[in-house]
């Protein structure tokens, strides 16, 4: 039985996955961040995508679990664990009946915290897709700043090189990589990257 939930979850409602972060960057001098994840039957973690320089360890606590990783499919049970070394394509999903309950650790941390609390809240307040200005110039922010903790597999170099480049106009124009109004650690001001953190590294885009 999955067991009850306590202490601050976010919610992304569009891959209906709740998380509640258990251990942070900050808690452990960045060697890893991790949290508790809940995936509603048909829930995923989005698009299959790499960590550039993260590795990432599942384990199932309850329900099953469904992964594709580097185009190989894998289904994990209660007690069973799965680690995903960096730059491997991946993806997760709930293909069972019942809600699936994982414990997710990323190695190191890095912003791992800070972008799922901003895609998860920008997804709440109905921002997640690249439609109108707006949303462009704030995942423009995103893809930039946090261009070290993941990549979305599918995603042109064309449309990449292009949200990198219109990144520092949405700084400038007020968008943010982070906001306070999603952080879950009570009373922090939000600490995602910022300025410098945004001009497009060309020789990271040549991988």
């Amino acid at each position: 039985m999955t067991s009850p939930i306590a202490g601050p979850i976010i919610e992304n409602p569009l891959h209906g996955e709740r998380i509640r972060f258990l251990k942070t960057a900050p808690e452990t001098n960045g060697a890893l961040v991790q949290y508790e994840s809940w995936l509603v039957p048909g829930g995923s973690v989005g698009v299959p995508h790499v960590h550039p320089i993260q590795e990432s360890q599942f384990t199932v606590v309850s329900g099953n679990a469904s992964f594709s990783i580097d185009g190989e499919r894998f289904e994990l049970g209660p007690g069973q664990m799965l680690i995903v070394p960096a730059r491997t394509p991946h993806s997760l999903w709930n293909a069972g009946d019942v809600e699936a309950h994982l414990i997710v650790e990323f190695r190191p941390g890095l912003l791992k915290q800070e972008f799922s609390e901003t895609t998860f809240g920008l997804a709440r307040d109905g921002k997640h897709h690249l439609r109108g200005l707006r949303n462009i110039l704030q995942w423009a922010v995103i893809t930039a700043a946090y261009r070290r903790e993941t990549r979305p597999l599918g995603q042109s170099r064309f449309m990449r090189s292009g949200l990198l480049v219109l990144a520092p106009v949405g700084w400038l124009l007020g968008y943010r990589a982070h906001y306070e109004r999603y952080c879950t650690r009570s009373g922090d001001e939000p600490d995602g990257p910022d300025g410098q953190e945004l001009i497009p590294d060309t020789n990271r885009l040549a991988g």
